[in-house]
C-alpha cells in the first residue's frame, strides 16, 4: 500500500507558494535557450530526496549536487546560499522582493549562472535565485518546519526546459529532454497513442483542464508536490469542509478515490487530500500522480501528453 503520510518539512507547499508569491520585481532572463539541435536526445536518471520529489545529477563549476525536478517552481534555477558561496563565476548580482502567502516580505539576490550541468545537458546563462531560508520555513506545512540550511536543495522549474520536449517516467526513475516529439518517438515513445490535451496560456505553471469524477476542474501538474490535492469546497452539507485552513491537509483521512480523465479518456483512479489552495487553483497532480503515468510535457508546442501504466 502507498504510503500517504509523508513526514519531510518540504513535501509539497513550498515550490508551489514560491510559484505564488507576489513579486515586486521579475528577473527578464527567462529564455535559456531557443531550441536544442535537430534529433537532441538527453536521458537522465532520477533520484529522491527524503521528500520523495524526483532529483537530478547536476553541477556548476565542477561542483556536483543533487536539484529538485520541480515543474511546480515558476522559474529556472534556485541554489541554496551554501553552494552559491563556492561559485567564482557568478554575475549580474541583483535583487527581487518576494512576499510570501502569510504576508512576510524577503530580499532575493539573484546571479547569473554561466554554465549549468545536468549530467551530459548543458544549459547557459541561467538566472539563479537564492534560496531563503526564512522564506521556505515561512512557506512550508509539513510536519517539521524547523529547516536548517544543509535542509535546502537546488531546484530545477519547467522554464528551464522553454523550447524543449521534457519526459517524466518517476516508475522507472528517468527523465528525457529532446528537442521534439519526433525525436522521442524515433527512441521508442509512442507519443502519438498517448492521451494529449492544450497546456492552459497565460499560466505561470503546468496547467491543463481534467475531469475528476464527473466534473470538469483545472488541475497543475507538480512534481515538486508529493500528494494529490484538491480544494476543499464549503458546502452545507459537508461542514467538515469549513474548518479547513489553508495548508492543512487531512493525511489520515482521504478522500475515496475518483477517476481521472483528460478529454473524456479516464487515466485511472486518483487519491486526492483536501485542503484549501490558494488563487484560484482547484487541484494538484503531485507525485502519487505521477508515478502512475509517463508523462510528456511538450514546452514547444504547449501540450501535455499522458499514458498510464498498466
Amino acid at each position: 500500500m502507498k504510503k500517504i503520510i509523508i513526514t519531510s518539512t518540504s513535501f509539497c507547499f513550498i515550490t508551489l507558494m514560491i510559484s505564488w508569491a507576489f513579486r515586486l520585481w521579475v528577473p527578464h532572463h527567462e529564455k535559456i535557450h531557443s531550441a536544442l539541435p535537430s534529433h537532441s536526445f538527453y536521458s537522465f536518471t532520477l533520484t529522491e530526496s527524503d521528500a520523495s520529489i524526483p532529483c537530478l545529477k547536476a553541477e556548476i563549476e565542477g561542483i556536483p549536487f543533487l536539484a529538485k525536478l520541480d515543474m511546480g517552481y515558476d522559474g529556472v534555477l534556485s541554489l541554496p546560499k551554501l553552494l552559491l558561496d563556492q561559485l567564482i563565476y557568478k554575475y549580474d548580482a541583483r535583487t527581487i522582493l518576494t512576499a510570501s502567502i502569510k504576508g512576510n516580505k524577503y530580499e532575493v539576490p539573484v546571479y547569473t549562472i554561466p554554465k549549468l550541468y545536468i549530467e551530459n545537458l548543458a544549459l547557459v546563462n541561467l538566472p539563479a535565485e537564492e534560496s531563503n531560508l526564512q522564506f521556505e520555513r515561512d512557506i512550508s506545512f509539513g510536519t517539521n518546519t524547523n529547516l536548517e540550511p544543509s535542509d535546502i536543495l537546488a531546484r530545477i522549474g519547467w522554464r528551464a526546459f522553454l523550447g524543449t520536449v521534457v519526459l517524466i517516467d518517476l516508475r522507472n526513475s528517468i527523465a528525457i529532454c529532446c528537442d521534439s516529439l519526433e525525436t522521442l518517438t524515433e527512441q521508442g515513445y509512442p507519443i502519438a497513442q498517448f492521451v494529449s490535451t492544450n497546456l492552459l496560456l497565460g499560466k505561470e505553471l503546468i496547467e491543463f483542464e481534467a475531469e475528476i469524477g464527473n466534473r470538469a476542474v483545472k488541475c497543475i501538474l507538480d512534481t515538486g508536490c508529493t500528494l494529490n490535492l484538491i480544494h476543499a469546497h464549503s458546502t452545507a452539507s459537508d461542514t467538515s469542509d469549513e474548518n479547513l485552513e489553508f495548508g492543512c491537509i487531512d493525511f489520515a483521512h482521504p478522500m475515496l478515490p475518483a477517476t481521472l480523465s483528460v478529454d473524456g479518456r479516464p487515466l485511472g483512479p486518483c487519491v486526492f487530500h483536501k485542503t484549501q489552495l490558494p488563487f484560484g487553483a482547484e487541484a494538484i497532480l503531485g507525485v502519487d500522480f505521477l508515478e502512475t503515468q509517463i508523462v510528456c510535457i511538450d514546452l514547444i508546442n504547449n501540450k501535455l501528453h499522458l499514458c498510464p501504466f498498466p
